[in-house]
């Protein structure tokens, strides 16, 4: 009867803690993929700032006919261009513009703040596993087998520091918000 009595206060005991870390860890989970979708939104938008201007493709040929009208020279009887018909341009040769110091530090923030809140989800789920398999197969068998694989699974889940993983995930979630704002 005593194993029994101790197999059921180690069961209340693990049953209450995992339930409250699954309960604590979903909320995290929630608000990381919530976060991300968010600030995944604004780093597609933030991101072009990056990019360098694209020139349009009608705009260049109205600027190629525009240089061509104005190079013409009248000699009568003669009518002259004395710009190509199509310039060459070299990608090598025409140096693109560096994106503004503000739009770099803007992208290196909430790029780094979408890893550290992707990181705190993909840190929940690794712990929820952990969770589900620190409930599994563990009613089978006597009262005495139970409370040693509880105790065993338990003394492992502090070895592994389980409980210091957990409390990284609202710090790192809270350090990538303060990189967003």
């Amino acid at each position: 009867e005593a194993w029994s009595h101790l197999a059921s206060t180690v069961k209340d005991y693990s049953d209450e803690m995992t339930k409250r870390w699954n309960k604590e860890i979903d909320t995290h989970l929630v608000f990381a993929a919530l976060f991300s979708a968010i600030l995944t939104a604004f780093n597609v938008q933030s991101y072009q700032m990056l990019q360098p201007p694209t020139l349009d493709p009608v705009l260049g040929a109205l600027q190629q006919i525009s240089a061509q009208l104005s190079s013409f020279s009248t000699n009568p009887p003669f009518i002259n261009s004395t710009h190509p018909a199509f310039k060459q341009t070299d990608a090598t040769t025409v140096p693109s513009p560096l994106p503004p110091a503000s739009a770099i530090w803007l992208n290196a923030l909430w790029f780094s703040s979408l890893v550290l809140s992707l990181s705190s989800a993909s840190i929940g789920i690794m712990v929820k596993q952990w969770l589900n398999e620190y409930n599994s197969g563990i009613s089978s068998g006597t009262s005495r087998e139970a409370a040693r694989i509880r105790q065993h699974r338990l003394n492992n889940l502090k070895r592994w520091r389980v409980a210091e993983i957990m409390t990284m995930i609202p710090i790192l979630l809270q350090l990538s918000l303060a990189l967003f704002l």
